[in-house]
């Protein structure tokens, strides 16, 4: 490595305002250390503990239900904080953009970075005892349309945050039977919060068919119209063969339209699908449905969820699993 390579992992700001303050986020301890401004971005930089650990390294599971259950709980070992704007002085501060990382996996060049905001003075107290491979830093990057703040060392420097909503996947695991039926009112049902300690109410409305083939041939062109027309083919025919996995030709979509109350999303697999060995492959297309309404008949807003493919004469019931629901951690305003 040259000289000049070094210099461009270290942080050699132009500007620097020293905050060294920590402020509890989500339950999380957050020392806010300092913004700079560099060459290319201004940036608030913060330092928090998110205990480092070890997952199983797995390449193959018994079943799907396995992995998104495994891939649920990965999640939740990783705390991230994702600070979208700060007041300071009654300058605003827009972050567009955040990189997380471990100081001991950054090596050398988180060593340099803890140096330098040590050096600086910032308080240690809570990081003395505690492991590299714990201590997270990440640099929220401003808006570059922004300035970066003019800061009166002489007055205190009145620090307000805004964190953005956060979404978190819960378990729910409730086999459920779904029936092509009538458009139903009151189809009541409920699943228990295990972290609000409260049963939720949902609907379901109806299973509908949805014919997604036909719906490829007549609306993709009109879709794409923006694009050069053998690009259009290219793409069509690319987004036919990964189709192709999630519902074969001459079969429909089966779909269910559902309300929550408090609006929450829901997430719904056949009891089959879960049973069954995950299978991966280098291309595909995820599907994500919109309902053409914006309230069910019970009032609350309409969802749609994607169950399987059927086909198309199929009147029968389903085996499915009421699998997760997506709870939302609302915006949160801190004063510092």
């Amino acid at each position: 490595m040259f000289l000049k390579d070094l210099k461009q992992k270290m942080l050699l700001p132009k500007k620097e305002v020293f905050i060294n303050k920590i402020v509890k986020i989500r339950g999380i301890d957050v020392q806010l250390t300092s913004i700079t401004m560099e060459e290319h971005r201004n940036v608030l930089w913060a330092i928090y503990f998110d205990e480092k650990v070890d997952l199983e390294e797995r390449t193959e599971y018994s079943s799907n239900r396995d992995e998104k259950i495994n891939n649920i709980n990965n999640k939740k070992r990783f705390s991230h904080i994702n600070i979208a704007e700060m007041i300071i002085q009654k300058q605003k501060m827009t972050f567009y953009s955040s990189s997380t990382s471990r100081i001991y996996d950054m090596k050398y060049e988180g060593h340099m970075l803890l140096q330098h905001f040590i050096e600086n003075g910032m308080d240690t107290t809570n990081w003395d005892e505690v492991s590299l491979a714990d201590i997270v830093i990440v640099a929220y990057e401003q808006e570059k349309s922004e300035e970066f703040p003019t800061i009166d060392l002489s007055k205190e420097l009145d620090i307000t945050l805004k964190v953005s909503q956060d979404v978190k996947e819960v378990l729910i695991n409730k086999p459920m039977c779904l029936d092509f039926n009538e458009v139903k009112k009151d189809n009541k049902f409920y699943f228990y919060d295990s972290i609000e300690n409260k049963n939720r109410v949902f609907y379901i409305d109806e299973m509908q068919h949805y014919d997604i083939w036909e719906d490829v041939e007549h609306k993709f062109n009109e879709r794409m119209k923006d694009f050069p027309k053998e690009q259009i083919k290219q793409l069509k025919e690319d987004y036919k063969d990964n189709l192709k996995d999630i519902c074969p030709r001459g079969m429909n979509l089966a779909l269910v339209e559902y309300e929550a109350e408090d609006d929450i999303q829901l997430k719904f697999y056949t009891k089959e699908y879960l049973e069954e060995r995950p299978v991966h492959k280098s291309s595909s297309t995820m599907m994500l449905f919109k309902s053409d309404k914006n309230n069910g008949v019970n009032g609350f807003r309409s969802r749609i969820c994607m169950i399987k493919p059927v086909e198309k004469d199929f009147n029968g019931s389903i085996d499915v699993e009421l699998f997760s629901w997506y709870k939302v951690i609302p915006e949160e305003i801190i004063l510092v």
